[in-house]
């Protein structure tokens, strides 16, 4: 019925492609596309003109050493999570040190650098390893800034839940479950009005004076 958004074989999506704006929780650039546009082509189209000294906070699916050389070369920093499979080199000269256990378990970090040379040239990274002390799983997390504090980065990263929060009032407070009609016209604007409203929405709750 959809098969203009093109995604698998038997399947068919859209994407929203958003940068948000953490000090207002609300979004500054939306883009939408069919759900084939990878997040790093998803990713050019919403960080054009990206103002100077930005950290920009992002998933996973936006591990891509161009971006990341892009991000460090102008003006802004990164943290992103890290594919499990990545691999990725410890310096010998890099200092490890570990945070104290709590809310966010154990910190480590090292320096990393990345097998794409070709792409970043002698860019270090910092990687993070941050263990669930819940779950006993590792996660790590990527960053171009090796001067701030681990803990700072991971609260960054943890932050980044805001934009999940934003989506799900897109998808679940104001029903977006069915459509009008097929069309690519008629879905986008249904989206579209759906991202204004809740936009108006959190405008409107700031403004009012009631609790």
């Amino acid at each position: 019925m959809f098969d203009w958004a093109q995604h698998r074989r038997r399947k068919e999506g859209i994407k929203l492609h958003a940068l948000l704006n953490n000090d207002t929780g609300l979004p500054e650039v939306i883009d939408e596309t069919a759900a084939k546009t990878s997040d790093r082509k998803g990713a050019a189209l919403i960080l054009d003109g990206l103002s100077c000294g930005s950290i920009v906070v992002m998933g996973r699916g936006y591990n891509d050493y161009r971006l990341f050389k892009e991000l460090t070369d102008p003006r802004g920093t990164f943290v992103s999570r890290l594919k499990d499979n990545t691999k990725h080199t410890l310096l010998k000269d890099a200092p490890i040190s570990e945070a104290a256990s709590g809310k966010w378990g154990t910190l480590r970090d090292d320096f990393y650098w990345p097998q794409a040379v070709k792409v970043c040239g002698q860019t270090k990274f910092r990687v993070l390893q941050w263990h669930d002390e819940t779950t006993k799983r590792w996660s790590k997390f990527l960053t171009n800034n090796r001067q701030r504090h681990p803990q700072e980065t991971a609260n960054l990263y943890k932050d980044r839940w805001q934009i999940e929060l934003f989506f799900k009032k897109i998808k679940q407070n104001l029903k977006v479950k069915s459509f009008v009609d097929t069309s690519e016209n008629a879905v986008m604007t249904q989206i579209w009005t759906t991202a204004i409203a809740v936009i108006i929405l959190e405008l409107l709750k700031r403004r009012a004076s009631y609790k």
